[in-house]
């Protein structure tokens, strides 16, 4: 029998991904390893500055728990209830809580890992589907492109707006254009702190990095 869906069930569906997408995933696996990311590379408590300031490894470890968080924030508003669209909500709540943890002082990152976590258990087989599309042209095209993992993941959008939207398809329509705008939110924060922190990304500017590995020896 499926639990009856009130406000309350979307407020505590919410409160429940935002306390997941809160956990602080990249930061704590950085100080594990000696590495505050919040001081180094882009500031940003993510997989990819995990992969690039800590170690490849860490940054996989990292990918794999954001996107179980994302992942279990939603199989946990299935349990209340959510279904389709209303899933969204949760979705929502997840990524904004990995931007503003409260454990981390309300900093965090851009969520991309953890929306693929909760598209994942909205949609699971059109965003597999996609993913692998996506994935097998970033290492495919990896030495004939500039931006590989962009192409990638453009690829991967496309397929997934594709199979989501074809004849015949019995997903529904408000789900695809919910987490695209999700997406679009992610890619305007995205934009939002790389202008507001011009400085972070400047090539030449290594001096945190340098600092930080002359001290791990």
């Amino acid at each position: 029998m499926t639990p009856e869906v009130t406000l309350s069930t979307y407020l505590i569906a919410a409160a429940i991904a935002f306390g997941f997408g809160a956990v602080p995933v990249a930061y704590t696996v950085g100080r594990l390893n000696g590495v505050n990311v919040f001081e180094v590379g882009s500031r940003q408590a993510g997989a990819t500055n995990v992969w690039r300031e800590v170690s490849r490894k860490q940054g996989v470890i990292v990918t794999v728990i954001d996107w179980v968080k994302g992942l279990t924030a939603i199989l946990m508003a299935r349990q209340l209830g959510l279904e389709g669209s209303e899933l969204l909500v949760p979705a929502t709540a997840a990524v904004a809580g990995h931007w503003n943890s409260p454990f981390t002082k309300f900093k965090g990152g851009d969520g991309v890992v953890t929306l693929m976590g909760t598209s994942m258990g909205i949609v699971p087989i059109v965003v597999l589907l996609s993913l692998a599309i996506g994935t097998a042209l970033s290492f495919s095209m990896n030495k004939k492109l500039a931006h590989p993992s962009l192409w990638g993941g453009i690829l991967g959008y496309v397929a997934f707006i594709s199979l989501s939207l074809r004849p015949g398809s019995n997903i529904d329509p408000n789900v695809v254009y919910g987490l695209t705008g999700i997406g679009i939110a992610i890619l305007l924060h995205s934009v939002y702190f790389h202008k507001r922190h011009k400085h972070y990304f400047r090539p030449d500017d290594k001096s945190d990095s340098t600092f930080r590995h002359d001290q791990l020896g």
